[in-house]
C-alpha cells in the first residue's frame, strides 16, 4: 500500500539547531514551498489530536517479546494525566499486580510486588531500557496510549543544509491516520518503532486499540485494548509509588 512518510530532521546551523519537517515519497528529494506548507499542516494536525483527552485509563493484555525467546503475555492496567503523568500495572493471571510503573512528571518510579524491589529517578533522565530494553520515555508512552504519537518539536526550513533525521512519520495515504512512527538517536541510530495496527472510537477520541513498539535488538511489546475510558478522575498520589 502506498504511504507518505514525514521526516523530522534535526538541522544544524552554527551557534543553535531546531527541526524541519518535509514529506517522502519514493525517490526522497527536496521538496518546494507547497510541498512543505503541506507538511507543517499534517504536523498541526497530528499535534491537534485528541489534545482535549486529559486523563484516561484502560485494561487490556500485554505481550513482551524477545529475540530468540519464547514470548510472554500479561494483563495490564493503566491510568494516564496528560502531558506526562502515567501509572502502568503488569498483572498477573488473578489480576494482582506483579509489578507497577509510575510518572508524577517529576520522578520515575518502579516497584515489584513480587520481592519488593524499589527504585526511582529523575523523569528527565528515565526511560524503560532497564526494564524492557526499550528506551521509551514515559511521556512518550502517555502519548501513545492517549491516542497520540511522540512529537519533536521542529522548525521549517526551506533548504536543509544538513542534519540528521530524528523521526519518521508514516501515514497511510489519505494521509489521515498514522501507521507507524520511528524515533531515531542524534547519530540517527534506531531507537523504537511502533506500529499502530487499529484504532477505536471511545466518545469522541480515536485512541489506541492494538499498537505495538520494538526496538532493533529485537525486544518488543504489544498491547490489546479490552476497555478503555476517557475522561476520568485523577489524583496525583495515584502517580507516586512507594515501597511496600
Amino acid at each position: 500500500m502506498k504511504h507518505v512518510t514525514i521526516l523530522l530532521i534535526a538541522v544544524f546551523f552554527s551557534a543553535c539547531s531546531s527541526f524541519t519537517g518535509r514529506i517522502v515519497e519514493e525517490p526522497p528529494e527536496l521538496l518546494d514551498k507547497a510541498a512543505i506548507i503541506e507538511v507543517n499542516n499534517l504536523i498541526s494536525t497530528i499535534r491537534l489530536k485528541n489534545r482535549n483527552l486529559k486523563t484516561f485509563k484502560g485494561i487490556g493484555k500485554i505481550t513482551f517479546w524477545e529475540e530468540d525467546k519464547k514470548s510472554i503475555a500479561s494483563g495490564i492496567a493503566w491510568v494516564g494525566s496528560d502531558p506526562d503523568m502515567i501509572r502502568i500495572a503488569i498483572l498477573n493471571i488473578s489480576g494482582q499486580p506483579l509489578l507497577s510503573l509510575a510518572n508524577d512528571g517529576q520522578w520515575f518510579y518502579f516497584l515489584s510486588h513480587t520481592d519488593n524491589n524499589f527504585y526511582k529517578k529523575r523523569s528527565s533522565y528515565s526511560n524503560l531500557k532497564k526494564a524492557i530494553q526499550i528506551p521509551i520515555k514515559p511521556v512518550e508512552i502517555v502519548s501513545l496510549l492517549a491516542g497520540r504519537i511522540p512529537l519533536y518539536e521542529y522548525h521549517a526550513a526551506n533548504i536543509i543544509r544538513s542534519g540528521n533525521v530524528i523521526q519518521k512519520i508514516y501515514l497511510n495515504e489519505d494521509k489521515k491516520d498514522i501507521k507507524k512512527i520511528e524515533l531515531f538517536d542524534g547519530n540517527e541510530k534506531l531507537l523504537y518503532f511502533v506500529v499502530i495496527d487499529s484504532l477505536q472510537k471511545i466518545n469522541k477520541y480515536h485512541v489506541p486499540l492494538k499498537l505495538s513498539v520494538s526496538s532493533d535488538n529485537g525486544n518488543g511489546f504489544k498491547i490489546d485494548v479490552y476497555k478503555y475510558w476517557t475522561d476520568v478522575s485523577v489524583n496525583t498520589s495515584m502517580f507516586v509509588l512507594t515501597p511496600q
